[in-house]
């Protein structure tokens, strides 16, 4: 492994690292069907024309321009074509005939009429309120995309548009990234499942609840899930199973208390820090490195806010790596500041925060008070991570700070 430890990395030092270090997975096809959150390796290409012929696109009447031309502007009705069913026959001068939309256009014919500016008499002919223009309201084939023109490029992310567009397109097969497989381990003796009574000393294992959520968001497949305690001998055990898979994720054991056991454990079986500690508030016992046989491994600091954190801005970032999405620092957004802050201290800080917009579009945000990293009920409301850089003075109400957004504003 060709890389340097890091210690006390800035955020900035800490995405240039992984930028220059993480490789996404072996490439494989599958059917397209099963693409969905799936990240393409591959251009892909249309199979056909699309559409793959002249269609309507306003249910009416098909007609020839030529009709209106010479005055007609009443035609005799020979039929209907509905969506899927070719007319087998041209359509002669002086008629028209009703179609549907997404039906073939019928030879000869080169406009349509919608219904609304059409009436039907009972003599089977229809009378006409329009002045149709070749072309109107056809597709013609290929209008919207060529045999073999390019879709999508490589490192798209399948989503429910992106799948529409393949299959429209002809696509059967797609070469797509595999969903790293993700192993997550939660520490600590103080750890119990949700819904089991609490006894003197313990908490409810919520980190895990939330990390099983977030890393299903970002592609991931959980293969291994569960909580150890600080226990030398089980805990290794865990660690060395959960690293046969692309990413371990492990939360707590990674400051320097008595039970902190998790970094020497994975150095021993084999993992090399990248990041050994983050120069971050909240988030100093950050870790992140890989295995002998390419396993990531990221270690999240225990407390609620540090290890949603630690996730939102360098977790998320190693699974989108393996899948070949760009890496980097996440997007920010500038906004409005809803309230007075403090300076900030020697450390860049991510503060859970709102953010929301105005009546004429422009952009606030504001700071949830702050608990410190142990508590979750703040960064459950959160829809945002307010940023400071390290050392900044107070910054006053209607100041412009940046922000990561995490939802929809408000």
């Amino acid at each position: 492994m060709d890389f340097e430890t890091l210690e006390a990395a800035t955020p900035e030092r800490i995405w240039k690292a992984l930028r220059a270090h993480l490789q996404p997975g072996r490439p494989r096809t599958i059917p397209v069907e099963e693409a969905l959150g799936c990240v393409l390796a591959g251009d892909a290409r249309s199979a056909h024309d699309f559409p793959p012929f002249d269609r309507a696109v306003k249910d009416g009447y098909a007609v020839q321009v030529s009709d209106f031309e010479r005055g007609k502007a009443r035609l005799r009705n020979v039929g209907l074509v509905p969506a899927g069913v070719e007319w087998p026959e041209p359509l002669e001068a002086g008629t028209c005939i009703r179609i549907n939309t997404g039906a073939p256009i019928p030879t000869d014919a080169d406009a349509v009429v919608m219904v609304e500016h059409s009436r039907e008499a009972e003599d089977g002919f229809v009378e006409f309120g329009d002045d149709p223009k070749v072309g109107q309201y056809i597709n013609r084939q290929a209008s919207l995309v060529k045999t073999d023109e390019l879709l999508l490029r490589a490192g798209t992310r399948i989503n429910a548009g992106t799948l529409a567009a393949l299959v429209a397109g002809g696509i059967t097969r797609v070469e797509i990234f595999s969903r790293p497989r993700v192993a997550q381990l939660s520490t600590g003796y103080e750890l119990v499942e949700q819904g089991k009574e609490l006894k003197e000393g313990q908490i409810h294992d919520s980190n895990s609840i939330a990390l099983e959520e977030l890393i299903r968001q970002v592609g991931g497949e959980i293969v291994m899930f569960g909580r150890c305690p600080d226990d030398p001998s089980a805990l290794r055990a865990s660690l060395e199973l959960g690293m046969a898979n692309d990413l371990l994720c492990v939360t707590g054991g990674m400051s320097k208390g008595t039970h902190d056991l998790v970094p020497r454990l994975l150095e021993e079986l084999g993992v090399r820090w990248l990041i050994a500690g983050a120069a971050l508030k909240p988030g100093k016992p950050l870790r992140i490195g890989r295995s002998e046989t390419g396993c990531w491994v990221v270690g999240l600091p225990g407390n609620p806010v540090s290890c949603a954190i630690c996730f939102l801005l360098f977790g998320r970032v190693v699974l989108e790596g393996l899948q070949g999405l760009p890496i980097g620092k996440p997007p920010h957004i500038a906004g409005i500041l809803g309230a007075d802050l403090p300076a900030n201290e020697k450390r860049p800080m991510y503060q859970p925060a709102e953010w929301s917009t105005g009546s004429n579009g422009e952009i606030h945000v504001s700071p949830l008070v702050w608990r410190g990293s142990g508590d979750p009920f703040g960064m459950a409301i959160a829809n945002a991570l307010l940023h400071r850089d390290a050392g900044v003075p107070a910054a006053p109400r209607g100041e412009t700070v940046h922000f990561i957004p995490l939802d929809l504003p408000r």
